[in-house]
């Protein structure tokens, strides 16, 4: 038995509504980068296009898809960063996703990296979370 896997788009879109409904109004969100103009502080959510689970296989063959994505958590300070960072991370672990026409997991966080000056822009820091959200057709 073949699956095809599911679409990245549907599930990333969820995951930046999630983010812009659970962050305050004064935190901005945006999708695979932030515009020249964009204001600290903010995140930038970077997807992959996901993929079938190498881990997460059924009897049936059934294959879940594995969905990576990275927030970066930007601010005017490296507590600022790191505020941004929290918020992001509380929003995406807490919360339960939704999307039509599958059974979402839990997500969880893979890896982070220190918070540290942004070398392009010596006025913002950042910092870096990656996660994993798994999906299975319903």
């Amino acid at each position: 038995m073949t699956t095809t896997p599911l679409e990245a788009r549907p599930l990333v879109l969820a995951l930046v509504a999630m983010l812009d409904t659970a962050l305050p109004s004064t935190i901005g969100i945006y999708w695979g980068g932030a515009p020249a103009n964009a204001a600290a502080p903010y995140a930038v959510l970077y997807p992959d296009v996901g993929m079938e689970s190498v881990t997460d296989r059924a009897l049936s063959d059934d294959v879940p898809n594995d969905l990576r994505f990275q927030i970066t958590s930007v601010g005017a300070s490296a507590e600022q960063a790191v505020l941004v960072a929290d918020k992001c991370s509380t929003a995406l672990l807490t919360s339960a996703l939704s999307v039509a026409g599958r059974r979402v997991r839990p997500i969880r966080q893979e890896a982070a990296q220190p918070v540290r000056r942004d070398d392009q822009s010596t006025a913002l820091w950042f910092a870096t979370a990656q996660y994993l959200v798994r999906s299975d057709p319903t």
